[in-house]
């Protein structure tokens, strides 16, 4: 099963990001599930799921396939999608798809680094571009904890070394998987018209102490999403779904 149920009311979807599991949103969901259907969607290769069979020419359909069935299973009403990170790319791919109905999208620091480059921030996209390419060479040279970069890179120097050993123990099998996010984030290239086109209303949240990238790609959704609203939740950086639980379901509203 690629999700877990908790509560019930009109629904809300939750899908995780990379090294992640559907505990990024144990602090929330515990609020949100007394008033609300929260359905945390287990990722393709995450939580014991069996790994996607498109490592060799990746798409989105695996984790496309797994939400909609999810959604289709479980209610008929519009849901309100959130997402984390990576989470956030497929929450938004799958909005602008157009295949489940939504009553609203939030976005808690999308990785959607292809609009970089769609909305002429060149410095920010030379930048990650050359993280991502020296990240893969760690892996092609099996660099011990080559993961540790990723979590770094987003969550601030010294946010891998400051985890548990058995956490960064664990971060190390979905190695792969995280690959081939980049593979599908870096490739999911769409012009920028397209998401002024988006209906859906959105919220966008980024940290205050994030990346600035992050908070460039940010910026530019919520300049190009029409109904759309950018909250920055201050002292938070990547990880604010679980280290500022209480901040993200204010800027949420509980829609």
């Amino acid at each position: 099963m690629h999700y877990d149920v908790y509560g019930s009311g009109s629904p809300i979807v939750f899908i995780h990001g990379s090294f992640a599991s559907t505990s990024t949103w144990k602090k929330m969901i515990a609020t949100l599930s007394r008033e609300h259907l929260c359905i945390a969607i287990k990722l393709p290769g995450h939580c014991g799921t069996p790994d996607p069979d498109d490592f060799a020419a990746p798409s989105m359909e695996p984790e496309f396939s797994v939400i909609e069935d999810a959604i289709g299973q479980l209610t008929n009403e519009p849901v309100h999608l959130v997402g984390h990170s990576f989470g956030g790319v497929v929450a938004l791919a799958l909005t602008m798809k157009g295949s489940v109905t939504l009553r609203h999208l939030t976005l808690f620091e999308p990785v959607a680094v292809a609009v970089l480059a769609e909305s002429g921030e060149e410095k920010a996209h030379l930048a990650l571009n050359q993280f991502v390419s020296d990240y893969r060479d760690a892996v092609t040279n099996n660099k011990p904890y080559a993961c540790g970069k990723v979590i770094d890179f987003w969550g601030g120097a010294g946010s891998f070394d400051s985890m548990p050993e058995a956490l960064r123990d664990g971060m190390v099998p979905f190695t792969a998987n995280n690959i081939r996010h980049w593979d599908l984030c870096q490739s999911c290239v769409r012009p920028m018209s397209d998401y002024q086109s988006l209906a859906t209303p959105t919220t966008v949240v980024c940290g205050g102490n994030s990346n600035p990238i992050a908070q460039t790609i940010a910026k530019q959704l919520h300049a190009h999403i029409p109904n759309s609203t950018l909250t920055f939740i201050e002292g938070a950086s990547h990880f604010m779904v679980t280290t500022h639980a209480k901040a993200c379901l204010a800027a949420m509203q509980c829609r």
